[in-house]
């Protein structure tokens, strides 16, 4: 019988698909299993010529259990209950859990790329840190003149403690970048800024003495704006930029471990020296230095507040703050942990409460049983809480980038505090894990029964009971805690439920014992 086009094509497409499914069947089976399912083949369109039945519904009816050749020939060469059965115990494996949150905070670091910030962020791109410092003037300066600025280094040169200074402000700003405005941080520095700390450019170069002058239009990207606005293009070298309306010639870019007064600072132009107009219209002013031998914050704080009173300027004491880069790194670090581990204090004491009762789930008695519960407990709750605040982070940065095209200066505190809310999920998650879990082996609890009559808690118990599919033992969990007793319960099975649990402990040794 001769087949219209259309079904022919369609025919040999569905003999392809029974050809290589067959390849998955042993090899014995493998003639028989296909000849049966080429005749069904060639019954069905014949069934479909003569019924006038060859329409679209039909073909992609036909295509789906054609498809699903590949499932009935896996369960021809494997053994499907003891199959399934193998992979449910591998699925209730307390090894399994770890290893799919593991994976989970690997990829959220592989595509967020949260990694190569933290540690760069962990280091520092300044030279000799312990003796470069951070000189803050603690307030807002709006309006606040440049030549001023260099007034305070002129003063502070004069330092027996100090080799050299160089001031600094940053504010807000605005940079014009492909398609957009996007709000930044922009600082403007000395000429000598970047030669007192000793900090080396990734891409070009950064300012030296000599280029007031010269090259007072000039500017140096932060590492995360050129990866960001200039998608890390080479030649950004020599681009010029706009930045709050002026012109500037883009000479070098930062390395990637360079933090200092902010880390979200875009953009470092030259301190204008020459115009006696208000010309630094900033938030934050400041200076850095490098200490000689011997000399010590407390002692350079003390010296820079006699200078700066002598030349004229007189501020509160506790205004003037001296910091080594060392110092400001190991601070900025012990920060970002103390809020961490407040947003987990918070969030754990916000699952505590939300439990009937305040109750944890009841761990075992034994020793070595207690070592292995908590020890999986915390680590599943801690690769939960990395995969939380990765997920925050990346998220925060991405719609940042998205929304405004650039990284906000108020980035990094909003993942925080989505971290604080994201957290409560996951810890809430692993406790209700942690208590659905064997006490001897780790594995989830299986086989749920519901108990007792609901709404009878004061006459009977009303519940869930759940079996350990190893013999292990069984946990009673409450509809509601009415009381103190009315608590969950976990009874161990002695030898004599052995024989009931046999099948399953001859199909492979449960994993943890």
């Amino acid at each position: 019988m001769r087949f219209p086009d259309p079904l022919r094509r369609t025919l040999w497409i569905w003999q392809s698909i029974v050809w290589l499914a067959g390849w998955i069947v042993p090899r014995q089976q493998r003639p028989e299993w296909r000849q049966q399912r080429n005749r069904q083949v060639w019954y069905w369109a014949y069934f479909l010529v003569e019924s006038s039945h060859f329409a679209r519904g039909k073909r992609l009816e036909l295509a789906k259990y054609y498809w699903r050749l590949f499932g009935d020939a896996f369960w021809r060469r494997y053994d499907r209950e003891p199959f399934l059965r193998r992979a449910d115990r591998m699925r209730r494996s307390p090894a399994t859990c770890l290893l799919t949150i593991f994976s989970l905070v690997v990829g959220l670091v592989l595509v967020g790329g949260c990694i190569p910030a933290a540690l760069s962020f962990s280091s520092s791109a300044v030279s000799q840190p312990e003796r470069a410092c951070l000189v803050s003037l603690n307030g807002k300066f709006r309006r606040f003149r440049s030549e001023t600025l260099f007034d305070f280094a002129s003063a502070w040169t004069g330092s027996r403690l100090l080799e050299s200074v160089a001031p600094y402000s940053w504010g807000p700003a605005r940079l014009f970048a492909t398609k957009r405005t996007v709000p930044i941080w922009s600082a403007r520095v000395a000429p000598t800024f970047f030669d007192v700390l000793g900090v080396k450019a990734a891409l070009g170069r950064t300012f030296h003495s000599g280029d007031a002058q010269p090259c007072g239009n000039c500017a140096v990207l932060n590492h995360e704006t050129w990866r960001v606005q200039f998608r890390g293009d080479p030649a950004v070298v020599g681009r010029v930029i706009v930045v709050d309306g002026d012109e500037k010639a883009v000479i070098g870019v930062l390395p990637a471990n360079f933090h200092l007064a902010s880390p979200d600072i875009a953009v470092w132009t030259l301190l204008d020296s020459a115009s006696l107009s208000f010309t630094n219209f900033v938030e934050r002013v400041g200076a850095v230095a490098r200490m000689k031998d011997g000399a010590t914050e407390g002692k350079v704080e003390t010296d820079l507040a006699d200078l700066s009173e002598n030349a004229g300027y007189v501020f509160p004491a506790s205004i003037l703050k001296v910091t080594s880069i060392q110092t400001e790194v190991r601070r900025t670090v012990e920060m970002y942990l103390a809020i961490v581990l407040f947003s987990v204090m918070c969030a754990a004491s916000i699952v505590y409460v939300r439990r009937p009762g305040g109750n944890l789930p009841r761990v075992p008695t034994s020793f070595g049983e207690r070592c292995r519960w908590w020890g999986f407990f915390v680590a599943k709750s801690v690769l939960l809480l990395i995969a939380s605040g990765l997920l925050a982070w990346a998220g925060v940065h991405w719609i940042a980038i998205y929304l405004v095209g650039s990284l906000y200066p108020m980035a990094d505190l909003v993942a925080w505090w989505l971290f604080l809310v994201l957290s409560v999920a996951p810890l809430s998650w692993s406790i209700q894990d942690q208590q659905s879990r064997c006490r001897v082996c780790l594995r989830r609890l299986g086989i749920p029964i519901m108990i007792g009559i609901p709404g009878y808690v004061l006459l009977n118990w009303s519940g869930t009971e759940m079996v350990c599919s190893a013999g292990h033992g069984s946990l009673y969990l409450p509809d509601s805690e009415a009381n103190w007793l009315e608590r969950d319960r976990w009874n161990s099975f002695d030898e004599s439920w052995a024989d009931l649990f046999r099948g399953e402990l001859e199909n492979g040794p449960p994993q943890g014992e």
